[in-house]
């Protein structure tokens, strides 16, 4: 949550302030769950909003969020400068500009839950001055719905089959101006586990390539994807013609 406070706030400076804002934590699809983790988040959001309002007991969070600034942000945005072009000429941010826009970047964000049962909606189109939102949700969230501005993820859900883990990776995509403040908290087997599946798809798309500049077909060419000792490839319905082959 503050590392999505801070991502407002720097685009914001950057003048991205009237563009959407999103952050999405997906942790089950279990709606009860959800409902838990919506009044959490809720109430931490709150607490913090009267905390700043009031000026009263702020320092410590202050302290938390200059210390994220000063030991993630400025060492993240840098190295990507020095790959990605569409970075350069915002770097000039300090701390002390970033503080004067605490109160109003929190003012404006929204926590909603987002499944099935929920009457929140995210209403993209009718805002305005851009909506800054955390959404909490399940499948709707995981593969369905565009998150616009999508900055920050908590994503704790697994799957065992590679389909189904591309669809969820929701935090793929172009970033225009602000893929340096985009953060992905996750464990450690799902970070694993999509490393792997990238590698797959890149070698299978250099099987495609390898398949047309010979000329032959799929029927004449057996097209093969890394396994993976926990994951599936796809369902086991969907391999039903497929065959295991070890390869050195």
């Amino acid at each position: 949550i503050h590392s999505f406070i801070l991502s407002c706030a720097i685009r914001g400076l950057r003048g991205q302030g009237s563009q959407h804002c999103s952050m999405l934590i997906h942790v089950t699809r279990f709606n009860l769950v959800q409902e838990h983790v919506h009044r959490q988040v809720q109430d931490y959001v709150h607490g913090l909003k009267q905390r700043f309002r009031r000026c009263t007991d702020h320092l410590s969070v202050l302290a938390e969020l200059k210390d994220l600034w000063e030991k993630d942000f400025v060492g993240t945005s840098l190295a990507i400068e020095a790959e990605v072009a569409e970075v350069s000429g915002h770097l000039g941010t300090t701390w002390q500009d970033i503080e004067v826009l605490l109160l109003d970047t929190l003012e404006e964000i929204d926590v909603r839950m987002i499944n099935g049962k929920a009457t929140d909606a995210l209403d993209y189109a009718d805002s305005a001055t851009g909506l800054k939102v955390i959404a909490i949700g399940g499948d709707k969230l995981a593969r369905g719905l565009t998150l616009e501005g999508l900055c920050t993820s908590y994503f704790l859900r697994a799957s065992k089959m590679y389909d189904t883990l591309m669809q969820m990776g929701r935090w793929f995509g172009y970033r225009p101006g602000y893929l340096d403040l985009c953060r992905l908290y996750t464990t450690g087997d799902l970070v694993e586990w999509f490393e792997h599946i990238a590698d797959a798809a890149e070698e299978l798309r250099a099987e495609f390539d390898f398949m047309m500049e010979s000329r032959l077909t799929p029927r004449e060419y057996g097209l093969k994807v890394r396994s993976h000792p926990v994951l599936m490839v796809t369902s086991p319905l969907k391999m039903r013609t497929a065959k295991s082959h070890y390869l050195s």
